[in-house]
């Protein structure tokens, strides 16, 4: 059935690591027309990018100096409209809640206003909404898409981050209870929100397969001198003793991190300063998608080394995929139901397995093991979960009865 998507995003369009609902977008992207939401920058954000804007922002587009609305060929060949609106009044950090809700109404209007007047310019009148992690503009802009289907896609456990701690839980919660529909990314996050809202269905995240295989190189054609190599954000989620326990377990090993380093956060600049003058671990800092494909291709084995809580058990985390269609050998702690992946992952439940799964892949991995994994990477390719993502939107569509 022939239908628009508007999704309003958290996840900025900009940037150079990847973002699930970006990935899903783009594939939605060639089986329907899809208007993507950018984030909500606050004035705070653009006075700051005026001066110093590492980091991309459409300032321009911001101010309405450029045209808010841009059109982008994507590299599957499809067209997705991008939407850059005005700038917001920063409250995450409002804590009176009277306060922060009439901010909020007040930076909605605006957002409602310029999303409405691109609706209307798009000559969209048959849309459906995905509010992605953005749960205060899902209430925000609730009633201005009556009567159109609206689903919150949730990708993380709120409660665990650092901008949503004072009205992220509270926000999500009202949010899911009204939306019709509510996708997740992983089984963690179903058991957890499933109260909220009984219809739930899960959409895991994926890989650019091509991309990442890409980085593929038979074992017995690679360095001798094997490398234990992590990519991903280091933060609290990390479980560092295995770090540590890996470079000393492993001294003729390089141990090669590879992705931004949260030091501004005290629990874990306190973690990583030793880590820094041990001899083999090394600390690259974040590299984009693309510049990942040389590291890759140097490692012998790919880790996850999550401590196991609240935050964690909600993760799927797409570096799984993105190390199998490289064809390394993963070893990851038992952070999250990750049982589909059979043998193809070593999952530890504590220090001592996860040292021990490290020595055998470094003494017994084999090339034809490798080809067994990039297969399972394949099945779980970005395209696959899109295709996935469209036929469940038609569900809905054809399922709901507006009012």
């Amino acid at each position: 059935m022939k239908f628009d998507v508007v999704c309003v995003a958290f996840p900025a369009w900009e940037g150079d690591y990847v973002k699930s609902t970006i990935q899903l977008m783009s594939e939605l992207a060639a089986h329907r027309r899809v208007l993507y939401v950018d984030y909500q920058y606050t004035i705070k954000d653009v006075v700051q990018a005026i001066f110093k804007n590492p980091f991309g922002i459409p300032v321009a587009r911001i101010l309405g100096l450029k045209k808010r609305l841009r059109s982008i060929v994507l590299e599957n060949g499809a067209t997705i409209y991008v939407l850059s609106t005005p700038p917001v009044i920063p409250i995450n950090f409002i804590k009176k809640l009277s306060l922060f809700d009439k901010l909020l109404r007040f930076n909605s209007f605006w957002q409602a206003k310029t999303i409405q007047t691109t609706l209307h310019k798009l000559k969209s009148k048959e849309y459906m909404v995905i509010n992605a992690f953005n749960p205060s503009y899902g209430i925000g802009l609730y009633e201005s898409f009556k009567p159109h289907i609206q689903t919150y896609y949730c990708y993380d456990e709120i409660g665990a981050s650092h901008w949503a701690k004072e009205h992220g839980p509270r926000l999500e919660a009202q949010f899911m209870k009204m939306a019709h529909y509510v996708i997740v990314s992983s089984e963690g996050l179903q058991n957890s929100k499933k109260l909220l809202n009984n219809n739930i269905y899960t959409i895991k995240n994926g890989v650019d397969f091509e991309l990442f295989h890409k980085a593929f190189i038979p074992l017995s054609q690679k360095n001798p001198k094997k490398k234990i190599g992590y990519i991903g954000t280091i933060d609290q989620r990390i479980d560092y003793d295995i770090l540590k326990r890996l470079a000393l377990e492993f001294p003729d090993n390089e141990i090669i991190i590879v992705g931004r380093v949260l030091d501004d956060m005290s629990e874990v600049k306190i973690q990583t300063d030793p880590l820094k003058e041990i001899p083999n671990i090394k600390f690259e800092g974040a590299k984009s998608p693309s510049a990942l494909m040389e590291y890759l291709k140097e490692f012998h084995i790919g880790i996850i080394p999550f401590i196991k809580n609240e935050q964690t058990a909600a993760i799927y985390p797409m570096k799984i995929n993105e190390y199998l269609a490289a064809g390394l050998g993963v070893v990851a702690t038992d952070f999250a139901p990750l049982t589909e992946f059979g043998k193809a992952i070593h999952v530890s439940e504590n220090i001592e397995n996860f040292i021990r799964a490290v020595r055998d892949l470094l003494e017994n991995d084999s090339d034809d093991i490798q080809q067994a994994r990039v297969e399972i990477a394949q099945q779980n390719s970005w395209k696959q979960r899109g295709l996935q993502l469209d036929a469940l939107l038609e569900q809905f569509y054809k399922g709901y009865n507006k009012p």
